[in-house]
């Protein structure tokens, strides 16, 4: 579709509902016409498709007297988006839970607001009347923002959270864009990487203690870390445990991730090493699906993984699963749901499936679950977690993610993440370490980035301007 806009230009937000509407290879034309004058926003939307012609006219009364230049913008934008999801809505009836809202934190814009001083029943109505957001998720967003102001306020003063990436795995799932290589390609550096990696590490110990800050939270990652040997985690942990002051750290997370790859005796280490928080993320609980997806585990392999990490004395655990899995119908994900529940994990993070261009999925021509069964399924979550007493504190939506819905993390009160709200807030610098980390370096209102090799074998190749990053990171503080 050919996208023309007048008075005012927003292609992205356009384009993520304009993909929600068409598909790629359709053709057409749409126009916006866009003008703010006497304290009125105008906007027509017009769209040419299969020889038809179908408009509508938007007007929206605001002064613009706002000095808040972003808040103009996301008024303009929501306007133009509007607009043209009216007019698209006459060429085919989908229903969008989230209205016109497309930023990547929709509980961020609702903290704004009552920073602002509103009320969230006035919060409610905001949703409503300029977004079009429907009650549930109204409601959703709300809880999380109410969540994520108690955790803000535990971040401590001149403190950071570090991020190691194990950047390899025992095969790649089909929907998979994370830095992540197959084991039978990468593995043979595996001893190398993890031997540079605390050096990595000895290196961020001496910054962190030069520049006087205290690590808050801990957060290893991939790629799957289980993928390490028993005895290269034990190194890396040790080596952590070593080089960093564990003190004040509050969180020692280790996604542990696929069920395959844990046994007792890497629990054990992680246990011995300090880690008091791990994710096994079966993804499905339903065979089928498992094997489409090209998770190379089995349903069994997760209970075992299960009980393993609850007898070595693992008091909180995550489990991750995905709604919208290619051939997966609601009743498929309710199973896996209520399966879930029943081992009682501390922490369930559901997410929408997300096509990323990196991923062999969109290459696949696998189509994927539609907008209406994928709100049942998150709306089925959301009641599923109320009944059970879990809170949502934790969310985020992505660029094409089915059904233009949410990825959100449930927990009990006591066992909110701090890393999962201070990375996606950006107002805690985070030190990334290891294959494909990506610092983000937080001055006042400036934020900066330094990113490592993606690539093991770049990470081993380059390692010294691997060292040269830490010492960037660095000097940001040091000039500050």
């Amino acid at each position: 579709m050919r996208l023309i806009q007048e008075g005012y230009s927003c292609d992205y937000e356009m384009n993520i509902f304009i993909n929600i509407f068409f598909s790629r290879d359709e053709e057409g034309e749409i126009k916006t016409f866009f003008s703010h004058t006497d304290d009125i926003i105008k906007v027509e939307c017009i769209i040419d498709f299969e020889g038809e012609t179908y408009n509508y006219l938007y007007e929206y009364p605001f002064k613009n007297s706002v000095e808040d230049k972003k808040i103009i913008k996301k008024i303009y934008g929501c306007a133009c988006t509007k607009c043209f999801v009216k007019a698209a809505q006459k060429i085919r009836n989908i229903k969008l839970p989230w209205g016109v809202m497309s930023g990547i934190r929709p509980a961020k814009s609702v903290r704004q607001f009552h920073e602002q001083g509103k009320s969230f029943e006035e919060i409610k109505d905001i949703l409503w009347d300029i977004y079009e957001v429907s009650p549930k998720k109204c409601d959703l967003a709300i809880k999380v923002a109410k969540n994520e102001e108690k955790i803000l306020k535990r971040i401590k003063e001149n403190s950071v959270s570090l991020y190691i990436g194990i950047p390899f795995c025992p095969s790649r799932c089909m929907y998979c864009s994370f830095v992540s290589t197959d084991i039978k390609n990468s593995g043979r550096y595996m001893d190398e990487f993890c031997s540079l990696l605390c050096k990595e590490v000895e290196k961020t110990g001496e910054i962190i203690k030069e520049l006087g800050f205290s690590v808050q939270s801990i957060y290893i990652g991939g790629g799957t870390p289980t993928t390490l040997s028993e005895e290269n985690l034990d190194k890396l942990l040790k080596s952590i445990n070593k080089n960093i002051n564990m003190s004040s750290v509050e969180e020692f997370t280790l996604e542990a991730g696929r069920p395959d790859t844990i046994t007792k005796g890497k629990m054990e280490v992680a246990k011995r090493g300090n880690i008091n928080r791990i994710s096994i993320n079966p993804q499905t609980m339903n065979e089928k699906t498992l094997k489409i997806i090209g998770r190379k585990h089995s349903i069994e392999d997760f209970y075992k993984a299960f009980k393993i990490a609850r007898e070595v004395g693992f008091e909180v655990i995550n489990t991750d699963l995905i709604a919208g899995l290619p051939g997966e119908s609601f009743e498929d994900f309710k199973y896996s749901l209520d399966e879930i529940v029943k081992y009682n994990p501390e922490n369930i993070t559901v997410h929408s499936m997300c096509i990323k261009r990196a991923a062999a999925l969109s290459f696949s021509g696998i189509e994927l679950t539609g907008y209406d069964e994928m709100n049942k399924m998150l709306t089925y979550t959301q009641e599923k977690m109320d009944e059970i007493g879990k809170e949502p504190y934790y969310m985020y939506r992505q660029k094409n993610i089915s059904g233009n819905m949410e990825n959100v993390g449930y927990s009990g009160s006591d066992n909110m993440s701090l890393y999962n709200i201070s990375i996606m807030e950006e107002i805690q610098t985070i030190i990334a370490l290891g294959g494909g980390g990506s610092s983000k370096i937080v001055l006042g209102d400036r934020i900066e980035r330094v990113v490592n090799f993606k690539e093991p074998y770049e990470y081993i190749r380059r390692f010294d301007e691997i060292i040269d990053k830490k010492e960037e990171i660095a000097d940001f503080f040091r000039k500050g």
